[in-house]
């Protein structure tokens, strides 16, 4: 087999490749007999008429298909691995020449990984600002438990102030036209400054159970139905009545209903899993600012192609999100607020395809490796996540390759912790106050 490389640009390799006449012809052979078992030939039994009444079935340019999706992969890999490319798609066909009896010659285009000019990674001075506990996160989390625990009673009618919950019904009107799904029944709503609507809450404070009255609304111009957004509307609403939120007492009792055995022990559980949350708080800022420094000192060309397919990923995924929350994507993609999303989203899949070649640059020059022990905890939590039946891949092809995808993935997850916390084990963290913004 002959074999030529060509680079061409930051990132592809053409790739010329003559393949010896006989080892093509014994692949369209190969072909017809795999393309035989499918057909109904009248006279034979499937899989057993010659050569020529195959061809003339399906046709000889047919079975030249067949071979080459059979052969290219084969002879593509062999290229790749004597070669030692890296590629990070896969390969393209540009041009072939197929002449039966002849060699086959084959035209492609790998795209490769880009070089990585690592600068300095080791022994980083890096400053993270420090996220501490609030003084007040142990009276909020208890709050937080207390809410759950609650009750609303109905109180004496009365005029509705904030703070208060009313049970309402409404009828909403975009253009005096009923509003699809714009219908509401037995609706609890706590009376908080912005909540629901811009300003609908302070409309029915003053109102009285037992009355209808109209509000005036706007709909923000994000909102998530993009046929309401920004549109001014009418509410015919129906007030029930008035509920107030009745909290438990924070005692023994309100413990042990949530499984633990005392006051005192549920403020420890919760103390040590604030103490955890600021612990992983902080772990992350480190890692962030660590790998971000190390992508700040490295050079590379992002070939375009590279930053494109990984934004159509987010997107992909974005489209999914928008969905699953019943709205259109067709209508969001035509939404105003996309364009500037879709920059958003772009210049994220550029940070992504960074910092991932930089670190796999690191990964190659400290040579990490992850066993398959190692990726073994992300396995079980991806195989979990995406409940795949483990216990069927022996018997069902498309099972097998979620789980030869996820163990990919866990393998890259395993890796990609394995690099930054080497990264983190070598830089030198100054931690600073948080700014109050942040906090």
């Amino acid at each position: 087999m002959k074999v030529s490389i060509e680079k061409e640009g930051t990132n592809i390799v053409k790739v010329g490749v003559e393949v010896e006449s006989d080892k093509a012809m014994k692949a369209y052979e190969v072909a017809c007999r795999q393309v035989s078992h499918r057909l109904n030939i009248p006279g034979f039994r499937r899989g057993k008429a010659p050569r020529n009444m195959v061809e003339r079935a399906v046709g000889v340019d047919y079975l030249k298909r067949e071979a080459l999706g059979n052969l290219v992969p084969e002879v593509l890999g062999r290229v790749i691995q004597d070669e030692q490319l890296d590629i990070i798609n896969e390969p393209q066909v540009d041009s072939y020449e197929f002449e039966l009896g002849e060699p086959l010659k084959l035209k492609a285009s790998l795209e490769v990984r880009p070089e990585v000019e690592l600068g300095n990674y080791r022994g980083l001075k890096v400053t993270v600002e420090e996220a501490k506990l609030p003084t007040d996160s142990m009276d909020k989390a208890l709050q937080s438990i207390a809410e759950t625990r609650s009750t609303l009673e109905a109180v004496d009618p009365r005029p509705v102030k904030m703070g208060d919950t009313a049970l309402v019904d409404f009828e909403c009107f975009v253009d005096d036209k009923l509003v699809d799904g714009g219908k509401a029944a037995g609706l609890h709503l706590e009376m908080k400054e912005g909540n629901f609507l811009p300003g609908f809450c302070e409309q029915v404070v003053g109102k009285e159970p037992g009355n209808s009255f109209e509000i005036k609304a706007t709909f923000p111009e994000e909102y998530r139905n993009t046929a309401l957004a920004g549109k001014d509307a009418v509410f015919k609403v129906d007030l029930k009545e008035i509920r107030n939120r009745v909290m438990p007492e924070m005692n023994d009792e309100l413990a042990k209903s949530i499984g633990q055995e005392s006051l005192d022990s549920l403020k420890d559980a919760l103390q040590k899993r604030l103490e955890e949350e600021v612990k992983n708080e902080n772990d992350g800022r480190v890692q962030k600012a660590v790998v971000d420094a190390v992508v700040a000192n490295a050079k590379v060309d992002i070939p375009d192609s590279m930053i494109e397919r990984e934004t159509n990923l987010l997107l992909a995924h974005l489209k999914r999100f928008v969905e699953g929350q019943g709205r259109s994507w067709e209508e969001f993609v035509n939404a105003p607020e996309y364009p500037e999303m879709y920059k958003e989203k772009k210049e994220e899949a550029r940070t992504r395809v960074l910092t991932s070649l930089v670190l796999g640059g690191v990964v190659r020059a400290e040579q990490i490796q992850v066993s398959e022990e190692e990726a073994g905890p992300y396995l079980a939590e991806l195989i979990s996540r995406y409940n795949v039946p483990i216990e069927r891949i022996r018997q069902d092809e498309e099972v097998r390759r979620a789980y030869e995808t996820l163990n990919r993935q866990a393998m890259e997850e395993a890796l990609t912790r394995k690099v930054v916390d080497l990264l983190v084990g070598q830089s030198e963290i100054n931690f600073v106050p948080e700014k109050e913004e942040k906090k």
